[in-house]
């Protein structure tokens, strides 16, 4: 089984020494450390982890993921917030995230969601309810719904839930050469670039459906 260097941030100790316990318990990860976030930039550049996670909870986010990126740009970056509903999702996945967890999470369902991040591919994002109605996000791009065919919508339904090609296809009873084509037109009916960002932008405006 491949052995997955992680690095976890944060200016919580006692949060972050957990989560590196947590971390040390799954046979996936090697926790190289846990670090105040100030200095993760810097650990990131010196050791180029497979994964770094990072409580990020300030206006300079997106400076910080790109500082990251450009100091370890193969590292897998999963970013922890108090409130993902003040962010935009599909700005985040573009920046190069990999996943964005609420920080309410237990430490076994961070290590969960970084394993399934790593070991499946799966993009880790948020889901945002009713109660994210008034929040800065509706703002992103108009509903899906009146772009795109119900066709369409079933495939980016299924693509939101990090299904693959295979199971949207045997979901849908369609083709995999029929989903490839679905995704293409939904990429660029929505003007996204891949299904990440097809996917963010999915969970994003869900709730305005």
């Amino acid at each position: 089984m491949m052995e997955y260097s992680l690095v976890i941030s944060s200016n919580f100790m006692e949060w972050r020494e957990c989560l590196a316990a947590a971390f040390k318990s799954s046979d996936l990860f090697h926790v190289l450390g846990a670090f105040p976030t100030s200095d993760i930039i810097k650990t990131a550049s010196d050791h180029y982890p497979d994964v770094v996670l990072c409580e990020v909870n300030s206006d300079d986010t997106l400076p910080v993921i790109s500082k990251i990126k450009d100091k370890s740009p193969f590292s897998r970056l999963v970013i922890v917030l108090r409130n993902p509903s003040n962010y935009n999702m599909l700005e985040l996945v573009r920046f190069g995230i990999k996943g964005c967890l609420p920080v309410r999470l237990l430490p076994k369902q961070i290590v969960h969601a970084v394993e399934l991040i790593v070991d499946a591919g799966v993009l880790c994002l948020p889901r945002f309810g009713p109660e994210y109605n008034g929040s800065n996000n509706s703002s992103v791009a108009p509903p899906f719904q009146e772009t795109l065919t119900r066709r369409e919508q079933e495939v980016l339904a299924s693509l939101s839930k990090g299904h693959s090609n295979e199971e949207i296809a045997s979901t849908l009873f369609i083709s995999k050469s029929t989903v490839k084509s679905h995704l293409r037109s939904i990429f660029r009916k929505l003007e996204v670039r891949n299904r990440n960002e097809a996917q963010a932008l999915a969970l994003q405006l869900s709730h305005l459906g």
